[in-house]
């Protein structure tokens, strides 16, 4: 079994039916996935939590490969407020949804071993190759960033990795603290990319991973996960493109067009 790990609010939600749609073409062990949302309309109204039937959708997706799959939905609400509401980073142009994952060590429930996942990842190939990397040693496995050039953490901070795909092994987090640093760092201090440099700062032990399981640019075959936060618009350097940008993502690259077209056919059945 490979335990995953996701956080949003319900604008994630085709985001994470694209990387389930692509994670069961290439994975058929069970999945057990975990995904943490929150109500946060009293900042925005737009910070709508995931619905109960956005995820028993996702579930479906997951269990059409395999009936031992879930996706277990928490709702963190409470548990944010508490700490994090008067974060001096609640305003960032990043939505306080980044910070949900870390709250993984106060949820008991979250296991051992687990992936994170942001919900603008492709997977490419078996996630076991990713999830059976030992950490035993390791609070995080992870990629280096080789873009974020504005982060001034960016050029403080050795091997400075991008958080958007994770290998977490959160027995040693919850003895070390890890993630209890960063959420205080990201409550005290003003950081760009705030989750992200306050994990670089709060990690003591990492594993660096090869650029397979993080890719963020073109596209070429050996990728694991292609994570689309560096795939740009021809034309337009200032345009990301994101999974669901269907026409736009063929447009640059072929290899996922199965995947795209089943998107495009199930959002026809659903009203969220």
């Amino acid at each position: 079994m490979i335990n995953l790990l996701f956080a949003g609010n319900n604008k994630v939600f085709n985001g994470m039916m694209i990387t389930l749609l692509s994670i069961v073409k290439h994975t058929k062990c069970p999945i057990n996935a975990y995904c943490f949302t929150m109500d946060l309309t009293e900042i925005n109204e737009k910070f709508v939590p995931i619905s109960k039937e956005q995820a028993k959708y996702l579930e479906e997706i997951l269990k059409q490969t395999n009936s031992e799959s879930k996706l277990t939905l928490f709702d963190l609400s409470k548990m944010f407020k508490k700490e994090m509401i008067d974060s001096v980073n609640i305003g960032s142009h990043f939505t306080p949804y980044s910070m949900l994952r870390l709250f993984a060590d106060d949820v008991k429930e979250i296991p051992d071993k687990i992936i994170y996942l942001d919900t603008d990842t492709i997977i490419n190939s078996d996630l076991s190759q990713l999830f059976d990397i030992n950490i035993d040693d390791y609070e995080l496995g992870c990629v280096k960033d080789a873009f974020n050039w504005a982060s001034p953490s960016r050029w403080t901070t050795k091997g400075y990795f991008n958080a958007g795909v994770l290998l977490m092994n959160m027995k040693k987090i919850r003895e070390t603290g890890m993630l209890k640093k960063a959420r205080q760092l990201c409550h005290d201090k003003k950081m760009l990319y705030m989750d992200q440099d306050a994990l670089n700062k709060s990690v003591t032990y990492k594993k660096m991973l090869p650029l397979i399981y993080n890719s963020k640019d073109k596209y070429y075959p050996e990728i694991v996960i292609h994570h689309f936060c560096n795939v740009r618009k021809n034309g337009n350097w200032f345009h990301r493109i994101k999974p669901w940008e269907v026409e736009l993502v063929k447009s640059k690259m072929s290899a996922y067009d199965d995947i795209l077209d089943n998107y495009v056919e199930r959002k026809k059945t659903v009203n969220f």
